[in-house]
């Protein structure tokens, strides 16, 4: 997914106070930076030796997000793992534990503000720290193109709500807030297009995780995500020799099909 937020912006010294920075490079894995810098949560990372005027802890599992008002610009929040699941005052109790059951994937439901306004806020619940997460469709950057597809009005409206989206190429898509990528299919990989300024970029996602629990697709990539990463090769002008680009693409599928049948978990 797109960035909204530069690398340069990164807080350096909250990073190197927690371990993550090391003075040259950031000690965190890429899809971990990414999210940071799309304004989604890492996957849960290990802290060592942390130390405050509060407190002193040797080790916490945490996942990592930057604060985003305009008042703590880019401060380092920290998504500890409870020991039971902290409510959101804004869920029914039904509403939570169907939620936490994993009967539902997320809820979406108008919520009233104290400045008088009432919006649709999308509720997630992150099993992994026992937290409810929630988000403004609104701010949902939806990719113009998936697999080659421009997204129709109903589509774009779906993804952001985090409804389950199928593609014409029979990929099923989902936007996830409280997934480092900000989402799930049913295929292992996609190309997701945005505009900007006029102008689409192509970017390739790779190695999601499945959109329902259990294994991806058995066939990991459709003739839609062929057909677009042919394109992406060739707009970028790195590879101008049609040959070339179906090697290339001939090679990622090979590297997955390898990783597959050795038992790696994508």
């Amino acid at each position: 997914m797109k960035n909204i937020i530069i690398e340069e912006a990164l807080p350096v010294a909250e990073l190197s106070r927690l371990g993550l920075y090391d003075g040259t490079r950031y000690l965190l894995d890429d899809t971990d930076i990414a999210a940071l810098l799309s304004g989604r949560r890492t996957s849960l990372v290990n802290l060592k030796n942390l130390v405050s005027e509060a407190f002193a802890i040797d080790s916490l599992d945490a996942k990592l997000s930057l604060n985003l008002d305009e008042d703590s610009l880019h401060e380092i929040k920290l998504h500890p793992i409870y020991k039971e699941p902290k409510l959101s005052p804004d869920l029914l109790d039904v509403e939570a534990d169907a939620l936490v059951a994993g009967e539902v994937k997320n809820i979406a439901k108008p919520i009233n503000f104290p400045d008088g306004t009432n919006r649709t806020i999308v509720f997630e619940y992150d099993s992994e720290t026992r937290e409810f997460i929630s988000y403004d469709p609104k701010g949902v950057e939806v990719p113009f193109q998936i697999n080659g597809e421009k997204l129709d009005v109903k589509k774009s409206k779906d993804f952001a709500l985090g409804r389950i989206v199928q593609l014409i190429d029979g990929t099923m898509i989902q936007h996830r807030a409280s997934e480092p990528k900000g989402i799930v299919a049913s295929r292992t990989a996609l190309i997701l297009t945005f505009l900007k300024d006029g102008k689409a970029a192509g970017f390739l996602l790779k190695d999601l995780a499945p959109i329902m629990d259990s294994s991806i697709h058995q066939t990991p990539f459709s003739l839609g995500f062929e057909s677009a990463f042919l394109e992406l090769k060739k707009n970028d002008g790195a590879i101008s020799d049609e040959m070339l680009q179906q090697r290339e693409l001939d090679e990622f599928k090979n590297e997955y099909s390898r990783g597959y049948s050795h038992g790696i978990s994508r």
